[in-house]
């Protein structure tokens, strides 16, 4: 569960991007953290795993590039790691915290149940910016897509047992999260494992990014989207019926009165009405990142 916001606090933004297309994608999304980490006041820490060199050293390197006011990367090696009260410091220390992963459940089973999971979640309570990128962000979700069973092609959409959902970070618990690394499929097979999810769930929000798109998730419970692809929302509250109960049967599942948004750069989403809003008329350009950017991802 989310932490508890302290008297006198907000709670941070969460943002979530989907894997970056190129370098001037890359430099787009990043620079919504950044902006949301403080910009040139930013104290930002990474978390990778070790098997995330490249793309956090391509991180670490934009981020120097804008004159931040200081980098840390703190690799997760193992859980022993995680367990390190003296990392607690980087974390109170800085004011956004970025995660560098590929595969959430490698991450939750590094740091779940640990002093830096704690920390994680007090720090965002406090009004730090914590964000993922690409498919390791649905870690920082309560509810996580921790795989797919099997391999879904010439499979029905709604095949039973697609999906293994297991415990994430906690972060958010409105939530779950799907993130396709291949770009193309999010219509289809992130569709597919989001309205199973819903079916589980329908408490849940489902939202899946294309490639180059992010959200940003405030304490208002108003979830913004961003960067140049769409975003699928998915939103089960209205569900009249569905018959994933009854899971010893071959045909897929079925669900009715379920609300799908496709939401592009600028639109907004309530977590708690649950209403879609235009994004609203401005003059600032929607990026001010140059065009081109020395850092390779």
């Amino acid at each position: 569960m989310p932490a508890l916001v302290p008297p006198g606090f907000t709670r941070g933004p969460i943002l979530f991007t989907g894997p970056h297309l190129n370098e001037q994608s890359a430099a787009t999304l990043l620079q919504r953290f950044w902006d949301e980490a403080g910009s040139y006041g930013a104290r930002i820490l990474i978390l990778p795993t070790a098997t995330n060199t490249e793309a956090t050293d391509a991180c670490a390197d934009l981020f120097r590039s804008w004159e931040t006011e200081w980098i840390q990367i703190l690799t997760v090696q193992n859980r022993a790691s995680a367990q390190d009260l003296r990392h607690q410091e980087l974390i109170d220390a800085a004011t956004a915290i970025l995660v560098i992963e590929d595969n959430p459940l490698h991450f939750t089973s590094l740091v779940g149940g640990t002093p830096m999971a704690q920390a994680l979640r007090r720090a965002n309570a406090r009004g730090k910016v914590i964000g993922g990128v690409g498919r390791g962000a649905a870690a920082l979700c309560q509810h996580m897509i921790a795989f797919e069973r099997g391999n879904s092609a010439g499979l029905p959409l709604l095949q039973r047992r697609l999906i293994q959902l297991a415990p994430g970070l906690g972060l958010i618990n409105r939530i779950v999260l799907d993130i396709d690394l291949v770009a193309g499929n999010v219509a289809h097979a992130g569709l597919g494992r989001l309205l199973s999810a819903i079916a589980y769930n329908p408490f849940l929000i489902g939202v899946s990014l294309e490639s180059g798109t992010g959200v940003v998730i405030y304490s208002d419970n108003t979830l913004e989207v961003f960067g140049a692809g769409s975003a699928l929302v998915i939103d089960g509250a209205g569900m009249s019926f569905t018959d994933v109960h009854d899971y010893e049967r071959a045909e897929p599942i079925s669900l009715l009165g379920v609300h799908l948004h496709g939401l592009a750069h600028g639109y907004t989403f309530n977590l708690e009405a649950r209403t879609v809003c235009p994004p609203v008329a401005s003059d600032i350009p929607a990026s001010s990142v140059p065009a081109q950017s020395k850092s390779s991802f």
